[in-house]
């Protein structure tokens, strides 16, 4: 199962991340200033192919007589001839270099094959700094910095950088009883950047429960109504148009009375998640399934305290971007991509290999492979922010996964941020430039968006009142705004924190029990909650939901000139990538490709 929450994966530990400091960072004359982010201490994305001379001193570790996931790189080379400086740097750090791969689908390899010749070029790879010493600290900035001045590779780095999903939450180690918490500056347990809007007036007041922080509530009424066929297809509606699949990246969708059963190897999506999809080598998303239920974040919700609690940051948070697309767009079918753990944050390196397989696995959808299905929307609610956002170009590896997906029919939907920022966040900031005040929208600056290449979108949030959430981050890369403050959603009916209501006791009149709210009981199945990641979902679903009108219209014979099957989803490429621009233009008030070129 692409989600199954119990397996023999061991306890995933928190990769070495670093805080890049600006105050600190020694530059040389002439060099631009760099802005704070957190990256990944030992890795570095590289966008390009390997040098030959590097290819050529890769080795299969000696102790490993399958497929490796990281090569090594031989040490034995001239350091006045084949050493490059980023190489000069790793070492200067008492690190050796390896190279962790992807393979092709199906790989096999024998004794005396070279694992090179079985890689898939197209999915790239990761440079890996692998200490000498067990004292050995490596910092992949310091290679990057080696690398930027060095022109005799035919590549470029990138940090791996440190993704968050966090929304407006009372924090567990807010209200712990020891405000000298040895975690409390851990980057997987606080947000990654120092100007967290909690610290700002007006900011915190989103985290508090009565005023926009994760809360139990009651939901009167019922569910979506959801139109059903009388032969049990769920992947097509009654009017015969094939349901459009929205998949949501983060941390898999829980057990909800709307989404069936999640986990013990149970498949029941009760027609609305597509449960236990994967692709042929594995899950879909990378994220490694923990060994106790009670630490999955869409089950127990205890991964970052397990002892002492509240809930993860993020507990829940897959399901309640699911309920929020299922109230949209009761008819969508929901994919679950896990990339995301309970502390919030993911490392870039991972979410753009689960992008990767996504892509792997919508394209098996359209070619008609069992087991697979085509992707029409993708809800990505994470984002980082780069230490030098002008050296960015569309090449980059985030957004090259990003355009592959537009290419092939597939709108990508993003959240813009939630620490009340100017600064662009990625991959928010990848958008298109849209001047808001026109009417409709009107594309300014298209970046990588064509006729051919649907924008991305990147969403704000607003209070229920309509107006803009003082969270919410705002640039003219910013597409629209949606509902996204003390928004109410599902959220698993397993969630029990161990924080327990201030008074309880026994009924005097009868058998039942008389108390103050459970801040952590969901076992109702609702909450409310703040951030962005909870108004990208809302455009999602109505991008969703113009998608299915299209479809039933046409499957009722008021216009057939686009049919097609439950594997291949309606149409080829071109066919897809025109419904997702009319669907885009229709959620969004008639923004268009109208003005756009293609780019150069």
């Amino acid at each position: 199962m692409s989600e199954s929450p119990v397996g023999p994966a061991p306890r995933r530990p928190d990769p070495s991340v670093r805080y890049l400091d600006p105050s600190t960072v020694r530059r040389r004359p002439g060099q631009r200033d760099v802005a704070p982010t957190w990256y990944v201490a030992d890795r570095l994305l590289v966008q390009g192919g390997l040098p030959d001379p590097i290819r050529g001193r890769l080795r299969r570790p000696d102790d490993t007589p399958d497929l490796p996931s990281v090569l090594q790189l031989d040490p034995s080379a001239d350091d006045d001839a084949e050493v490059a400086g980023f190489e000069r740097a790793a070492r200067s750090q008492g690190c050796h270099l390896g190279v962790e791969v992807r393979y092709r689908q199906g790989a096999e390899a024998s004794a005396d094959t070279d694992p090179l010749d079985l890689v898939d070029e197209d999915q790239g790879f990761v440079l890996r700094l692998i200490a000498d010493r067990p004292d050995v600290q490596p910092d992949a900035w310091e290679v990057l910095e080696a690398d930027s001045r060095d022109e005799s590779v035919p590549w470029r780095l990138n940090l791996d950088h440190v993704m968050s999903a966090l929304p407006f939450t009372t924090h567990p180690f807010t209200t712990h009883p020891f405000t000298t918490h040895p975690f409390t500056t851990h980057p997987f347990t606080t947000h990654p950047f120092t100007t967290h809007p909690f610290t700002a007036h007006g900011m915190r007041e989103y985290g508090a429960p009565g005023s926009g922080g994760r809360s139990p509530v009651a939901r009167l009424g019922s569910p979506p109504p959801r139109r059903v066929r009388e032969d049990g297809d769920h992947f097509r509606t009654p009017d015969g148009g094939a349901r459009p699949v929205v998949a949501i990246v983060d941390t898999g969708i829980g057990t909800h009375e709307w989404f069936g059963t999640y986990g013990s190897g149970s498949d029941d999506g009760n027609g609305v998640v597509i449960r236990g999809a994967s692709l042929p080598d594995g899950p879909i998303g990378t994220y490694p399934t923990p060994r106790l239920p009670e630490e999955d974040a869409e089950i127990g919700g205890a991964s970052t305290a397990p002892l002492t609690g509240p809930l993860d940051p993020v507990a829940g948070h897959g399901t309640f971007i699911a309920g929020i697309v299922h109230q949209t767009c009761p008819d969508a079918l929901l994919l679950p991509v896990r990339a995301v753990g309970g502390s919030g944050s993911a490392v870039e390196s991972e979410v753009i290999e689960s992008l990767r397989r996504l892509l792997r696995f919508h394209r098996r959808g359209l070619a008609g492979e069992p087991d697979s299905v085509a992707i029409d929307v993708v809800v990505l609610p994470l984002g980082y922010y780069h230490e030098q956002p002008e050296d960015l170009q569309w090449d980059h590896p985030l957004s090259e996964v990003l355009a592959r997906l537009r290419e092939e029919g597939v709108a990508v939907v993003v959240a813009a941020g939630n620490d009340g920022e100017t600064r662009p966040e990625y991959p928010a900031a990848f958008a298109p430039e849209v001047d808001r005040r026109a009417t409709p929208p009107r594309i300014t600056v298209p970046r990588d968006t064509s006729e051919n290449r649907p924008p991305i979108l990147a969403v704000g949030a607003t209070n229920p009142d309509g107006t803009t959430a003082l969270f919410s981050n705002d640039g003219p890369w910013v597409t629209c705004t949606r509902p996204g403050a003390a928004v109410v959603s599902t959220v698993p009916q397993t969630l029990d924190g161990p924080l327990t209501p201030s008074v309880r006791l026994k009924e005097r009149y009868d058998d039942a029990v008389r108390s103050t709210i459970d801040p952590e009981g969901f076992q109702g199945g609702f909450a409310t909650w703040s951030g962005t990641s909870f108004a990208a979902p809302v455009l999602a679903g109505e991008i969703a939901r113009e998608l299915l009108a299209d479809r039933d219209r046409r499957a009722r014979g008021d216009d057939a000139t686009l049919a097609g099957s439950v594997g291949s989803a309606d149409g080829g490429a071109a066919e897809r990538v025109a419904a997702v621009w009319r669907a885009i233009s229709g959620a969004t008030g008639g923004l268009s490709h109208g003005d756009v070129s293609t780019p150069g």
